[in-house]
């Protein structure tokens, strides 16, 4: 796992939100933290992200291959439909939202909800996701690659975190596993488009909106905030 996220995820809260630009191992290092709960004691996971045609286009593919680089592929069963932990009776389940808001709704006993590519979330979904995960202690995890400053997870989760939220923003620059072709690649943008590589290796959202008197890079750097910080709490 990142060393560096070792105390987002130590730390209790009831939204775990992780985001920024692309290469910054994120979903990488949720999947891995996944595995090492699921392996240890019994929970559920709700996988969800807004559009999935199949399961392969889920987080499905980066648990099972992170059970497998752990070298537990005999502690899973893995089906074509969910993830179980033989022992610890953990299971993975996987859905998506646009098409089964409904099914989602009705589903009990989930200890962590995981969004993958959260900024495509709709107040609408939220509100209903977020009483759905209803048991003690349960956690919401947040994951994205930022797109509009007028999406609902950024206006709600970044710029107006929820209460009991623990928010961190991580960048290619913080990944010890980043290839160097990988770097190679960002540092081409760099050159290239140096705006289009803000939006997309240093996670900043693009306005949506040619009035707002300050983007989001001006006050992100006039506070000083970098990717080396350990994330707020809420």
């Amino acid at each position: 796992m990142n060393p560096v996220l070792r105390g987002f995820w130590e730390t209790p809260a009831r939204y775990k939100v992780l985001y920024g630009g692309r290469a910054s191992s994120k979903t990488w290092d949720a999947a891995a933290h996944a595995v090492r709960l699921t392996s240890n004691i019994k929970l559920k996971f709700m996988c969800v992200r807004q559009f999935q045609a199949n399961i392969r286009e889920s987080v499905y593919t980066i648990i099972k291959d992170t059970i497998e680089r752990y070298g537990l592929t005999k502690e899973y069963v893995i089906t074509d439909r969910s993830i179980t932990h033989k022992i610890t009776g953990s299971q993975f389940i996987f859905y998506g939202l646009w098409r089964n808001i409904d099914e989602v709704k009705s589903t009990e006993g989930i200890d962590v909800l995981w969004i993958e590519e959260g900024h495509n979330l709709t107040q609408d979904q939220f509100d209903t996701l977020d009483p759905t995960i209803r048991k003690q202690g349960s956690e919401i995890w947040l994951i994205f690659n930022p797109k509009s400053r007028i999406d609902y997870a950024w206006k709600n989760f970044v710029e107006n975190p929820l209460p009991n939220s623990i928010v961190r923003k991580i960048n290619y620059t913080e990944n010890p596993f980043l290839s160097e072709t990988m770097l190679n690649v960002i540092n081409a943008e760099k050159e290239k488009d140096l705006e289009r590589f803000e939006h997309i290796y240093l996670g900043y959202p693009t306005e949506g909106s040619e009035t707002a008197l300050f983007t989001f890079k001006d006050i992100d750097r006039a506070m000083n905030r970098n990717a080396s910080g350990s994330g707020s709490t809420v």
